[in-house]
């Protein structure tokens, strides 16, 4: 057990790792990959919308240095070093490679301003991308490239691959010329999709990859190593290992395939009171999106003060969303683990969520919001709905947990708040049945109350599902994710009244993020012997919840962080492990204190 745990901590580690490798920016052990809005069209060009929206990429380049939205890369190396009369890399390009997927597609962007596009002769190598995968199995790894070769105008494509696994083009911009060194080249950009499904990967899988970026310069078939060594050079830089290394997984980084296209809003027979708590029972079994840096669900996320040297993002906030609906009333409920509520003193922005919608035509510019904006020490967050939405179409009421006291920093840490927010999707035109369009923003300006007066503490950070913002006077390109309203009844939990389970099943626990006790359901098809437990990402158990023999049915039990009897238990990530005869399951939890 104690091996298995350990192997699922490192899965759960990476959201972890992501939001720490923030820090630093250079070498993220993982990358989120969000999805496309459509499959991209593979000529090279990077022109199709999706390429412009705001998501994080990696920068292969001599001399990088951190950016708001950029990553560096694992290493690098000048190949010509060592010639005779070598010049040092003159030619130092700028290359950064982007990620996207649609389903299993996965796509590889690249954009050069490489100014010297060539091969090197007499080798394979040349300027452009190198690329290993793990197959999800582990026995097998492909190469995927596009690199341009000498006596070629285009970088072709090549692998190992299965047949049919892959494709990719290059396209050179205006003044580039392909092996000639006759004037300073503008650049290129590549365009490689990958058919994750033929190594046996599925649309939220993690894939394993090295990605590697050639740039020799100066080379032409009469310019070689061999004749001309004080001119030509070549640098390479990779992400991962530069070959693959062995092939095991510590050789690899971790593309995330992330960024959930949809959620279902089930139908509720109950009533919502809208109070903030989130408590009603039949959230418990609301469909939800996770909004945070480093979530598998999240569309992308930003944090400001990268820049300031001094300033550390030590509240990297998660906010589970969920969604119900009582005829076209749709009913958002939502908890956040955040312990800085408060405002941006210079500005308008608050934590909590703002919400736009297009109308069932396609209409955008609907928007509700529920943030905690005003300067009232200790207050709830105020509900608007911008001159676009009918009147009385929306309403909303925020719930601060105990020991959360907004808009200061003296109380100490907070412990989050939760929200409900009503919208009459009636009012857009949209009845049951409908797909809503959505897209939906978490604030989250850490230390930024009036009486903070260190500058390096203050931290504008959010994360989004869908667009960071739903304007094209900010965003480039803008889109919205789906929020589905079923004709399907939510399953409400009634201890007694359910008919006996077809299936095993572990829930997630509700509320998650919690502080300090979470309820906790799961079902048994039949018959036996029951052991619930609780541990740490290393593997360590923390508590025993149940530990009998069971009939058929479904069960609830809640934990109390507190009152764990193994070890003192403090805020952090914890594994839910449900274990009856042959069957497992595991699921995440995160305790706030």
């Amino acid at each position: 057990m104690r091996t298995l745990l350990l192997a699922l901590a490192g899965l759960v580690a990476v959201g972890t790792a992501t939001v720490q490798a923030q820090l630093g920016h250079i070498d993220p052990p993982s990358m989120i990959v969000m999805s496309a809005s459509q499959p991209i069209n593979v000529d090279g060009k990077l022109n199709d919308p999706d390429w412009t929206r705001h998501f994080f990429y990696l920068n292969f380049r001599a001399g990088y240095k951190p950016g708001d939205n950029t990553y560096g890369v694992t290493s690098s190396a000048l190949v010509t070093s060592g010639l005779t009369g070598t010049k040092g890399y003159t030619d130092s390009s700028s290359t950064s490679v982007y990620f996207l997927h649609y389903g299993t597609d996965l796509y590889v962007g690249v954009l050069s301003n490489d100014k010297s596009v060539c091969a090197r002769w007499g080798a394979w190598e040349g300027d452009g991308l190198f690329t290993k995968f793990r197959t999800k199995d582990g026995l097998h790894t492909y190469e995927y490239d596009l690199m341009y070769q000498p006596d070629t105008n285009k970088a072709p494509f090549r692998t190992t691959g299965p047949a049919g696994s892959g494709a990719g083009t290059s396209y050179e911009f205006p003044g580039t010329i392909v092996n000639d060194n006759s004037a300073p080249d503008s650049g290129y950009s590549l365009e490689m999709v990958i058919h994750l499904d033929k190594l046996g990967y599925s649309a939220n899988d993690t894939v394993l990859a090295d990605i590697t970026v050639m740039d020799p310069d100066f080379y032409t078939k009469d310019t070689t190593e061999s004749t001309q060594p004080g001119i030509v050079q070549f640098y390479k830089s990779w992400w991962g290992t530069e070959w693959g290394g062995t092939g095991q997984p510590s050789d690899f980084r971790q593309l995330v395939l992330a960024d959930k296209p949809m959620a279902t809003a089930y139908a509720t027979p109950d009533s919502i009171t809208l109070n903030g708590k989130v408590s009603e029972a039949v959230w418990q079994k609301a469909d939800s999106v996770i909004i945070g840096p480093g979530s598998r669900d999240a569309t992308g996320w930003w944090y400001m003060e990268w820049a300031d040297s001094l300033d550390r993002y030590d509240d990297p906030s998660f906010t589970t969303v969920k969604f119900l609906h009582k005829g076209t009333d749709l009913y958002i409920g939502y908890v956040s683990n955040d312990s800085s509520v408060c405002q941006k003193s210079d500005g308008w922005e608050a934590d909590g969520p703002m919400i736009s919608f297009t109308d069932v035509n396609g209409s955008g510019g609907f928007q509700v919001s529920l943030m905690y904006s005003g300067d009232s020490v200790g207050g709830p967050a105020g509900f608007y709905a911008n001159s676009k939405m009918p009147t009385g179409s929306g309403a909303g009421v925020s719930y601060e947990f105990p020991g959360t006291v907004t808009r200061t920093d003296t109380n100490g840490k907070d412990h989050g708040y939760s929200g409900e927010i009503l919208v009459k999707l009636g009012d857009l035109g949209y009845s049951v049945g409908d797909t809503a369009q959505i897209s939906i923003v978490m604030w989250d300006m850490d230390h930024y109350s009036p009486d903070v007066t260190d500058p390096h503490k203050h931290v504008y950070a959010k994360a989004w599902w869908g667009s960071e913002w739903t304007d094209p006077t900010f965003d480039k390109y803008y889109m919205y994710r789906q929020v589905y309203l079923s004709p399907s009844m939510v399953t409400a939990v009634k201890r007694g009244v359910e008919s006996t389970p077809r299936s095993f099943a572990l829930e997630q626990n509700y509320p998650n993020p919690f502080n300090p006790t979470t309820l906790i359901t799961y079902q048994l098809p039949e018959k036996h012997q029951v052991t619930l437990k609780v541990y740490n990402i290393l593997g360590e158990e923390v508590a025993t919840l149940v530990n009998v023999t069971q009939d058929a049915g479904t069960y609830q039990v809640t934990w109390n962080g507190r009152n764990s009897f193994n070890q003192s238990v403090t805020s952090g990530v914890y594994l839910l492990v449900l274990k009856a005869g042959s069957y497992s399951s595991v699921r995440k939890m995160m305790l706030l204190k």
